[in-house]
């Protein structure tokens, strides 16, 4: 994985690898900064809104116990208007009409003075032991709650059971108010007197909500004992309103903040939600900035890197460019560099080389070139007449038998052989002339082996025929497998050759049924320097012609099959490719 890697960036062009190493080393670097800034400063925005917020709602809050002391401050005035208890508790039985006695008017009196003083509260009606009513509002044409049907079912039970607390009756939609009832007790607290019903307007948290700007969320209040919300400001809110408030559930909503404060007095729960986009509204201009700077420097460093890399490739591009019309011999040798930097004394130092190489080059190659042609061409002498020899011998011992069709049959393969030859004058040959040459051999062969000697040439594709093989390649091997491999063989002797392109190389094979060569004896034939013909000569041309670039190996099964196989480099032999295509020669068993 890493060595592909590294074959990849090696294949990158100079000025591709210092774009990337600038987005690793700069952009990276600059957008990891930005985001960790971004994201402080935006944490750290949010948490000052929400502390902001939440000093809002707390005052808000306070102010809003402000206004509900009103309650406690009108029970008060009752209880410490010891004269005004003691009336409220007597009766008027003796009054036809109590409404016009002075008690009553007195009564009323005091009711109006104490009410006028509170902002919140509507109307208060007081009922004494003997059920007689008492009521002040300042809604003109208000009329008193007949019963506590018209309230709430068993609502003055439950005063009585407070002793003195109030007790919440819910919001009365015909009436726009908020209604809670109370004992009314003497300044001892001995004697319950009557039941007291304030009735107040919730008009006055809308002020409180737009004095302290708490308008971006949802304002809530919600009565405890009866679980339902008695004010909302909105409904963005309805999904998780019941969690939060009334199911008492104090984890965070995600992307929410939430404040809340209880009233002890009227067991109320008010709370604010606010999601965090609405606090962050204020940021985008912050964000917008960050942005706007943060594409700036990475426009202004963009530039400069095409700058710098333009500085820094262009001369080796120049440099590359020369170096190609160098191998053209285009090159001029005469250029001299400006530049005093590590680049201007690189192309100066390859100026003063240049002639230097126009002096070597030529002879140097040309030398090479004429060694080359003569080691090839003195190890083709050795190898065409060790083949010529064999086959001579061949065509002796059956004119010897009186064979006379079997030597004309010898005799025209040898010419074709021959004529094929020499009419070669290249260093390699197409893999269908080798096996043409091959098929001329064998056809010999089998004349000589009497009809015991079989073959079969196959390869898979039809483009293996045009790949170019040295000359020679596979032709000795043949000759081995009959001259070595079938010597004192009893029985049919078979040779398969197979030719087949696997992946990006052409692999050759020469697989015979004869006797098999010993381990050692393999390493001694592969490893030998001394011997001109045959195994040796193979791996000396191979190795002319494609340096380390091609594999050798022989295999062997002493007593039952030997086989050589040959792997070349597939760009090196062929140059355009063919379909695939199956086909195979077979002489016959």
């Amino acid at each position: 994985m890493i060595k592909k890697l590294l074959e990849k960036w090696n294949d990158i062009k100079l000025k591709n690898k210092l774009l990337i190493a600038f987005v690793i080393l700069m952009l990276l670097p600059m957008s990891l900064i930005f985001l960790l800034s971004y994201t402080s400063l935006k944490n750290s925005t949010l948490e000052k809104f929400t502390l902001y917020n939440q000093v809002l709602f707390e005052n808000a809050t306070e102010e809003v116990q402000n206004f509900l002391d009103e309650l406690n401050s009108i029970k008060y005035d009752f209880i410490m208007d010891d004269n005004l208890i003691s009336d409220i508790g007597k009766t008027f039985a003796r009054y036809t009409n109590h409404q016009d006695s002075f008690l009553y008017t007195n009564i009323l009196t005091k009711m109006s003075q104490f009410i006028s003083t509170k902002e919140i509260i509507q109307s208060v009606q007081i009922i004494n032991k003997s059920k007689e009513v008492y009521f002040f509002s300042k809604l003109q044409g208000d009329v008193p709650y007949e019963s506590d049907k018209q309230i709430k079912e068993g609502f003055f039970n439950e005063i009585v059971k407070q002793e003195g607390k109030y007790v919440n009756s819910g919001y009365d939609k015909s009436r726009d108010v908020y209604v809670v009832g109370c004992e009314l007790f003497s300044r001892d607290k001995i004697q319950p007197v009557a039941e007291m019903i304030v009735s107040f307007s919730l008009d006055f948290l809308k002020d409180v909500i737009e004095k302290y700007h708490l308008t971006e969320g949802g304002f809530y209040v919600a009565d405890r004992s009866s679980n339902k919300v008695i004010f909302k400001t909105t409904d963005k809110f309805e999904s998780i309103i019941e969690k939060l408030i009334l199911k008492d559930e104090t984890k965070l909503v995600p992307k929410t903040i939430f404040f809340e404060e209880t009233i002890p007095d009227l067991n109320w729960k008010i709370i604010y939600i606010v999601s965090e986009s609405s606090l962050l509204n204020n940021f985008s201009y912050t964000k917008r900035l960050l942005i706007l700077s943060f594409s700036f420097l990475a426009i202004f460093a963009i530039l400069f890197l095409i700058f710098i890399s333009e500085n820094i490739t262009a001369p080796i591009t120049r440099l590359i460019y020369q170096m190609r019309n160098l191998e053209q011999s285009k090159l001029k040798n005469n250029i001299k560099i400006a530049r005093k930097d590590e680049i201007g004394d690189l192309l100066n130092s390859f100026y003063q080389m240049l002639k230097r190489i126009d002096e070597l080059v030529i002879r140097v190659y040309e030398e090479e070139i004429a060694r080359k042609n003569a080691e090839i061409n003195l190890l083709y002498m050795q190898l065409n007449p060790h083949f010529l020899y064999n086959t001579l011998d061949t065509i002796n011992a059956l004119a010897e038998l009186g064979r006379c069709k079997d030597v004309s049959v010898v005799a025209v393969s040898l010419a074709k052989f021959l004529r094929s030859n020499m009419a070669i004058n290249n260093s390699t040959i197409s893999l269908a002339d080798e096996i043409k040459q091959i098929d001329h051999y064998l056809t010999i062969m089998k004349i000589r082996f009497s009809g015991k000697l079989s073959y079969r040439i196959v390869y898979s594709q039809e483009e293996v025929l045009k790949a170019e093989v040295p000359r020679h390649l596979l032709l000795p091997l043949v000759e081995n497998s009959v001259v070595h491999g079938f010597k004192n063989k009893n029985g049919d002797a078979k040779i398969l050759i197979r030719a087949k392109k696997i992946e990006n190389r052409l692999k050759l094979e020469v697989v015979d049924n004869g006797c098999g060569i010993e381990l050692a004896k393999i390493e001694k034939i592969k490893n030998a320097s001394n011997d001109g013909i045959g195994i040796p000569n193979i791996i000396k041309r191979l190795k002319l012609l494609y340096k380390e670039d091609f594999d050798f190996e022989i295999k062997s099964k002493v007593g039952v099959w030997t086989k050589i196989i040959i792997q070349l480099p597939w760009d090196k032999v062929v140059k355009k490719e063919e379909k695939e295509n199956v086909h195979s020669f077979d002489s016959g068993r």
